[in-house]
């Protein structure tokens, strides 16, 4: 059975908060030490994933073996875990279906035999009825989830038909979005007259980033558009039905917003080199292939490596603080400034990181803190060095590239806010109070992805 119609049916069987007292029987058995309870509807449901609804046949998971001495009926799996079922009753809530992990007897071995499950169910716990609810409740919710994926399957080919794709961009306005389903319907734009460019920082936290996008200019009205690509991580693998997310600016909108993305626009790349349309692919692929590091992780997972993030930038808050003189900065003292910084040999490294969560309080702009670098590099005779540091400051594609590693590093049973803090120790030298700002607003980005899968 599949997780999506296990969930479905224990939610109108149960509710959403309720989980199923004896669900550790389809995933954990070697946890269960000792007695479980449960009504008889949720132990109908796990009996009903273990045989897939199927009482009288055989199964590769479970049996059904009754032991005439003592009464018992155990259910034996095939990873050799036993456990006996008994109904019981209680005063308050009525009858009980008790499950406990059964450690066999020489008795049990010679006198057990094997019985259908369609005979426990109504022989011996008397829940035929509570089973029958279930059962129909499966064959409910399958009939529903099968006539929801016929709908999307209708769907889905409507959307991904190229005269669909191309009245959508038509009829976008500039600040909306459009999808293009398939990379085989990208490769149609582009014969249709799309040209594939490099879009230069179209969002402020990414600054320096290239992102794929696409120009067009209509033939009869003379109106351009700019696509620029967006991200969106969903778990699809084929080709022609990856989800790429354009956002959209037209020279009929809005001229003046339109010049200024025009300007990050262009058809090549930094080094003069054509963009290639095997580059436009691998860079669209880049932003809607799902990663690797992030499969299996849940909401609740990137929020806590985001609130330890948070705690590793205070401690990053009360080094930069003492890197430069505070009141200084806070004057605007820049001859104050440079002296402190050519008496103490702060590394330029270390200026920059200073710089960076100085200007993330509000206390310097980026104006001044542009002038502090030029003016600290002639004092200190450190223009190169500086300037890279500068530049180094402009690259936040390795904010990316860290949130990659650090999700590697730590697999999903080893996630706590310890190892959250040991995998991102080895980057708190290499990165100042601005870049930690914005590794803890990826990991909320890719949280909120997540939560819209």
């Amino acid at each position: 059975m599949t997780t999506e119609l296990y969930e479905h049916v224990r939610r109108n069987l149960f509710g959403g908060h309720n989980q199923n007292a004896f669900v550790q029987l389809l995933h954990d058995r070697a946890a269960i030490r000792g007695p479980i309870q449960g009504n008889p509807e949720e132990f109908s449901q796990i009996l009903y994933e273990l045989t897939r609804g199927e009482l009288n046949g055989r199964n590769e998971t479970v049996s059904c073996e009754t032991v005439t001495r003592g009464n018992k009926d155990i259910l034996k799996f095939t990873d050799g875990s036993l456990f006996r079922v008994v109904r019981a009753k209680d005063q308050i809530v009525g009858a009980l279906i008790v499950v406990t992990p059964h450690l066999q007897s020489m008795d049990d071995l010679l006198e057990s035999r094997e019985q259908s499950f369609a005979r426990l169910v109504s022989e011996t716990l008397m829940i035929r009825d509570a089973f029958k609810r279930v059962a129909d409740e499966y064959r409910r919710v399958e009939l529903s989830l099968a006539a929801d994926r016929a709908s999307a399957e209708l769907r889905v080919a409507r959307e991904s038909r190229l005269e669909t794709i191309v009245e959508a961009i038509e009829k976008a306005r500039t600040g909306g979005k459009v999808m293009v389903r398939g990379q085989l319907n990208i490769d149609a734009l582009v014969d249709l007259g799309f040209v594939p460019c490099l879009v230069d920082n179209p969002d402020n936290w990414v600054d320096a980033e290239d992102v794929p996008g696409l120009w067009y200019r209509h033939g009869r009205s003379g109106i351009e558009v700019l696509l620029t690509g967006r991200e969106r991580l969903r778990p699809i693998e084929e080709l022609n039905r990856l989800e790429f997310t354009f956002l959209v600016h037209r020279s009929d909108d809005d001229p003046a917003a339109f010049g200024r993305m025009q300007k990050k626009f262009r058809g090549a790349r930094r080094d003069g080199a054509p963009y290639s349309l095997k580059e436009f692919h691998a860079d669209l692929l880049a932003l809607v292939k799902y990663p690797e590091e992030l499969k299996g992780r849940t909401e609740e997972d990137l929020g806590l490596m985001a609130d330890e993030v948070e705690l590793v930038m205070d401690r990053r808050q009360e080094l930069d603080k003492g890197i430069l003189p505070y009141e200084a900065v806070f004057k605007r003292d820049t001859a104050a400034i440079i002296d402190h910084i050519r008496r103490n040999r702060t590394p330029a490294r270390e200026v920059r990181k200073a710089f960076d969560y100085f200007e993330y309080t509000g206390m310097i702009d980026q104006q001044y803190k542009a002038e502090l670098y030029r003016q600290i590099a002639a004092a200190t005779a450190e223009r190169s060095a500086a300037a890279r540091d500068s530049d180094a400051l402009l690259y936040d594609k390795r904010v990316k590239e860290i949130v990659a590693e650090v999700l590697k590093k730590i697999p999903k049973e080893r996630l706590t806010p310890r190892t959250v803090t040991i995998a991102l120790t080895p980057y708190v030298s290499e990165l100042g109070f601005g870049r930690l700002v914005k590794i803890r607003e990826r990991i909320l980005q890719l949280k909120e992805m997540v939560h819209d899968q």
